[in-house]
């Protein structure tokens, strides 16, 4: 099966907090994927973790089997329900 987006544990910690303990998800190409859970529970350092806004500790993030370069961060819209930006 061919993925257009793959994350292969993604981990983030934040001091001592890990916001992020080995995420692994596939997304197929041509399907619709929902991201939800409750606050807390890791989705906006995700999204940021595969937009490049932040760097993961551990893990990989993958556009059609490969890293993501800047021609498909072009591409890609993530509209966030609160803005909140790290310096």
């Amino acid at each position: 099966m061919e993925y257009v987006l793959e994350t292969n544990a993604l981990s983030k910690q934040y001091g001592g907090f890990r916001a992020l303990d080995g995420v692994t998800m596939h997304v197929p190409k041509g399907s619709i994927y929902g991201f939800v859970g409750k606050n807390g529970a890791g989705k906006t350092t995700t999204f940021r973790l595969i937009l490049d806004f932040l760097k993961p500790d551990q893990g990989t993030v993958l556009w059609n089997g490969q890293p993501i370069s800047a021609k498909e961060y072009n591409l890609i819209g993530y509209l966030p329900e609160e803005r909140g930006l790290y310096p």
